[in-house]
């Protein structure tokens, strides 16, 4: 199941695809064409492509960023709540609405500073290894990664009003971050896209 208002629409979804998927390999483009004739002489001139690489880096982190809280939203009930700090994500409107104590998500651990967005993820779906029906019960926190292509994912298994597990792992370029979610949390995350829907992520 998935929350269908919570669609996106093909243009935002479709320019972050683009972004993620591409900013890297035309950095590597615009670099090879400027600085050709160098090459051809074999200077490399290897700062400027460290500098074509950290922007498209750059661009790549926060759309993957973006394109993994899509997934996301799509199962939370509710919008996401953008936080810069640990004491932020304790206060957010998707841990204090399901009243969700931060005891457990302290003892595990949370993101260091940054901007993050807070999902509580609650919905039906589809185990990827056997295909049978799974809850969906946790918090999910995304968090860029900017000088690296990708962005972090930290999941939080919720058991009464507080979390008990913590799993932690990164959507790396050119992985799509639907195939990620898959592959760490054992279930299958698609794409819904509305046409007429102009939403994404909410915060």
């Amino acid at each position: 199941m998935a929350y269908i208002a919570h669609a996106t629409n093909p243009v935002l979804f479709g320019m972050l695809f683009v972004v993620y998927y591409f900013s890297i390999p035309v950095a590597l483009i615009l670099w090879a064409y400027f600085n050709r004739e160098y090459i051809k002489k074999s200077n490399y001139r290897l700062k400027r492509l460290a500098v074509y690489l950290l922007v498209a880096f750059f661009f790549t982190s926060f759309s993957a960023y973006e394109m993994t809280s899509i997934y996301f939203y799509l199962h939370s009930p509710t919008d996401g709540s953008l936080c810069l700090t640990p004491s932020c994500v304790l206060h957010s409107a998707p841990l204090e609405r399901y009243h969700l104590r931060g005891d457990g998500f302290e003892k595990l651990g949370l993101p260091a500073v940054g901007p993050m967005l807070v999902y509580r993820v609650y919905d039906g779906g589809t185990n990827a290894t056997d295909m049978m029906p799974v809850l969906m019960n946790y918090v999910a926190i995304i968090r860029p990664m900017v000088v690296l292509p990708g962005a972090e994912v930290n999941v939080y298994d919720i058991g009464g009003h507080d979390a008990v597990s913590r799993q932690r792992f990164f959507v790396f370029w050119p992985l799509s971050p639907g195939g990620a979610l898959t592959k760490h949390l054992d279930v299958e995350f698609t794409i819904f896209i509305i046409s007429g829907s102009s939403r994404g992520p909410g915060v």
